[in-house]
């Protein structure tokens, strides 16, 4: 992978308008984040020659999408995935243009994930031991039939180990919540959580309370892929790309005979080897926080935070703005809306690119930054980039 460093680049972004009800179809939405990020990248559609998405049968094609922009691909590509898809497809999109399939990619995950197909529900209890994960059956029917139970499972383990209190993953929501007050287009916008409040809060499954899930949304987002000798001749600034680790895994068996482990522990090695740097030099983050412990376990992961000692380094604010690690400055998936990991890579493009230069959602220190995926503990990807 590090021959691909810094060849490739994200050169346009885009968002469709985020709510709980869109009333229209993924499609359109699609259509919306689509031409964002085309006018973004101020390109022309017909220059894009590879569509891909992922979904969970809740979605639009690519092969539609590319129709309604009128445009005739050489490439479209959808998969079944969630959390760490983004980097798996963006991994894709570089390995399509290093091999001269395609020359610029779009990427892009559109749902009405609160209006029609919902995580844990929509269809998903029709044959929930089968269909759910492998092993399903050896704890669904003993009462941990939903994603809160498992990761539950797996934070109160983890936190026992580690010292870590419910006033640590407090210190996730509340600074996400901080960052959501700078974006107009967060769900949390204007609704600033306290310690205080949030400890008051009571747990939906233990360890977390309703502060600790991400957000259910209808969005799209949309990401455009090309060489970095093409983003010369793109409006944007180009976020390049340093490194990845696409998407590496552990069976199901695996993590629930070792529940010590995730796959992200195996993605941190590759992924700074291939950009070239080490954690130290990392400035700003986007960390995939389905729930908050997960943001706890990855900055251990990639060697963000001291083994045993993260409680204290989320404790410290070093996730604020003005922190050691700025992270999700638009409020992640606890605070802004819920795309399966894309909106984070969103920000963290703009980040990259000082787009918010001159205003306070801006951190000051942006010339790397790590975004990470996850799939849940079996399954995780991540990307370095730098301005």
């Amino acid at each position: 992978m590090n021959q691909i460093r810094d060849k490739y680049a994200i050169v346009g972004v885009g968002e469709s308008k985020r709510s709980k009800n869109s009333g229209t179809t993924p499609l359109h939405l699609a259509l919306d984040a689509a031409r964002a990020a085309i006018a973004d990248a101020g390109i022309d559609a017909k220059e894009i020659d590879g569509f891909m998405s992922y979904c969970e049968n809740d979605s639009c094609s690519p092969h539609q999408l590319a129709t309604y922009l009128g445009v005739r691909p050489n490439y479209v590509k959808e998969i079944l995935g969630g959390g760490s898809s983004t980097e798996m497809l963006i991994a894709d999109a570089v390995g399509l243009i290093e091999t001269g399939q395609a020359k610029t990619v779009l990427i892009y995950r559109s749902m009405n994930g609160r209006s029609g197909v919902r995580m844990g529900g929509g269809g998903w209890s029709s044959d929930l031991l089968q269909s759910a994960f492998e092993g399903g059956s050896h704890i669904i029917p003993y009462g941990a039939a939903s994603p809160s139970q498992w990761f539950g499972l797996f934070a109160t383990r983890h936190m026992k180990q580690n010292g870590l209190t419910q006033e640590h993953l407090g210190h996730v929501c509340t600074s996400f919540y901080e960052h959501a007050q700078r974006n107009p287009n967060a769900f949390f916008y204007g609704k600033p959580l306290t310690m205080e409040d949030y400890l008051k809060t009571a747990q939906l499954s233990s360890p977390f309370t309703k502060h600790d899930f991400c957000l259910e949304s209808d969005e799209a987002n949309a990401i455009i892929v090309t060489s970095a000798e093409r983003a010369k001749d793109c409006q944007s600034k180009p976020a390049y790309i340093m490194g990845m680790a696409a998407r590496r895994a552990v069976s199901h068996a695996h993590y629930w005979k070792n529940i010590d482990e995730v796959a992200s522990d195996y993605v941190a090695k590759p992924l700074y080897e291939a950009a070239g740097v080490g954690p130290q030099d990392i400035d700003i983050a986007s960390i995939y926080d389905c729930f908050s412990w997960v943001v706890l376990r990855q900055l251990e992961a990639y060697g963000l935070a001291p083994k045993g000692e993260v409680g204290d380094f989320v404790a410290a604010g070093n996730l604020k703005i003005d922190g050691q690690l700025p992270t999700n400055l638009a409020g992640g998936m606890l605070s802004e809306g819920y795309t399966h990991g894309m909106n984070n890579v969103l920000e963290i493009v703009r980040q990259v690119r000082g787009e918010y230069e001159g205003t306070e959602r801006q951190a000051k220190k942006h010339d790397i930054a790590i975004c990470t995926g996850w799939a849940g503990p079996d399954m995780a990807g991540a990307m370095i980039l730098r301005k």
